[in-house]
């Protein structure tokens, strides 16, 4: 099964930066810089060299592509300023001391960072340097304004992931069953699941693999923590409704095996013995170059309610943060911005991630230079609409690891729905209590 928070893109696809576009970089962004005024009168002295840090922060990118990416455009447009990759745990940096002048990382652990008092307020900036910030799609721009109840900006957006539904054409026409269709809801996906679930020939066929939990939370934009009580908000109708989802996949026939859970995702690109797989279109798209490109698959949007129909999860938005505790502040944002400019999103878009402008002209092209993605129903997949984004809480991370575990029970089948629900309740309550002691200390 797939993680929703690991977004990490694992391919084996060369990136190479397109030379017209980093020669643009040098006009790419609004705004005078240092280098660009010292030039213009021969008596100042270069710019001071600057070393920023940047660490991210459960997500992750390639050494390919944070070099062709971020690394190379920076130092293009801004020669005396270099970046430094740091891969460790953010916690661990802070309490040594070392917090990153750059912190990339998903909006939905931002409440972890805030209680780390990491993010500093760059909206100061964003008015220095004309900063257009009506050019990032919604809803994850309109999210990030939300973080600052009295205009603080915390974060600028960087990059956006999108869930489709992945399906393997030969399993269908072997079987004579049509391929999935654009507006598929859940019921359907989950009939497709039952028809595509066989054995044949000493294999167990699997129509898709079940879902967790968090997901089907995340396409109703519900909250797993009581922001007024830091308590687990598990045991209610919402939710139970939606173990009853998860559990169904699993009592489809043929899913367990032995009392074994489902395979992973290598079952979809490698072994080819799952019809479907519901995942991040960057994520999918790096596994099945991984596993050697031969996979005959399209896809399709991600799955949504019948009562909310083309709405699914939300885009899973990344975003980059200033360290309140940098010393370069002024630098850590010009290299925020140059990364969310027009000329870097547009390399970012066609080599692995999806742009956060509202620019159709960029998004027309994205995943465009991966070679196992031509030809596929790329732009269809993103027709969906991304549902709200449940308010961040720092104690969301314990109770979707304890919900999405416990949904790993129905392999043995051994309790019911009400049952589970309240235990998970208990031991995420627990959980939290412990967490808040620690902070204490």
């Amino acid at each position: 099964m797939f993680k929703l928070y690991k977004c990490s893109f694992r391919k084996a696809h060369s990136f190479m930066v397109i030379g017209s576009l980093l020669s643009g970089l040098l006009a790419g962004c609004s705004g005078q810089t240092t280098s660009e005024t010292e030039s213009s009168n021969p008596k100042q002295k270069d710019p001071v060299p600057v070393e920023l840090t940047l660490a991210p922060y459960f997500l992750n990118m390639t050494d390919e592509e944070f070099n062709q990416v971020l690394i190379q455009p920076l130092k293009s447009k801004y020669p005396h300023i270099t970046l430094k990759i740091v891969r460790d745990d953010i916690t661990k940096l802070v309490t040594a001391g070392q917090t990153p002048d750059i912190i990339y990382s998903a909006n939905s652990r931002f409440s972890v960072l805030k209680e780390l008092d990491i993010p500093y307020d760059v909206s100061e900036f964003v008015k220095k340097y004309n900063m257009d910030l009506s050019k990032f799609s919604s809803p994850n721009i309109d999210w990030i304004k939300d973080l600052g109840p009295k205009g603080e900006i915390y974060g600028i957006p960087f990059a956006l992931n999108q869930m489709a539904l992945f399906y393997n054409k030969d399993l269908f026409d072997k079987r004579g069953v049509p391929y999935p269709k654009e507006g598929l809801t859940f019921d359907e996906y989950l009939e497709l699941a039952k028809k595509m679930t066989y054995f044949e020939d000493g294999v167990q066929y699997r129509g898709s693999l079940p879902t967790n939990p968090e997901f089907y939370a995340r396409v109703r934009s519900l909250s797993f923590v009581d922001p007024k009580t830091n308590k687990a908000a598990l045991n209610n109708d919402q939710i139970k409704s939606i173990m009853e989802q998860v559990q169904a996949f699993y009592q489809i026939p043929g899913m367990i095996q032995n009392g074994q859970k489902p395979p992973g995702w290598d079952s979809f690109t490698k072994t080819q013995q799952t019809a479907m797989y519901l995942n991040w279109i960057p994520d999918t798209v790096g596994f099945i170059q991984q596993a050697g490109g031969q996979l005959n698959f399209d896809l399709v949007g991600a799955p949504s309610y019948k009562d909310n129909p083309g709405v699914t999860i939300d885009h899973g938005a990344q975003m980059m943060v200033v360290s309140k505790s940098s010393k370069n502040k002024e630098e850590a944002f010009q290299a925020i911005q140059l990364f969310a400019s027009p000329e870097v999103q547009t390399i970012l878009n066609k080599k692995s991630r999806l742009t956060v402008l509202n620019d159709e002209s960029i998004k027309k092209d994205f995943l465009a230079d991966v070679e196992v993605a031509k030809g596929k129903n790329i732009q269809g997949a993103l027709k969906v609409k991304s549902a709200k984004m449940a308010p961040p809480n720092p104690y969301h991370v314990i109770v979707a690891g304890k919900i999405n575990a416990a949904a790993e029970t129905f392999v043995n089948g051994t309790k019911d729905v009400n049952t589970l629900l309240r235990e998970t309740q208990e031991e995420a309550d627990k959980a939290i209590e412990q967490e808040l002691a620690n902070k204490k200390k």
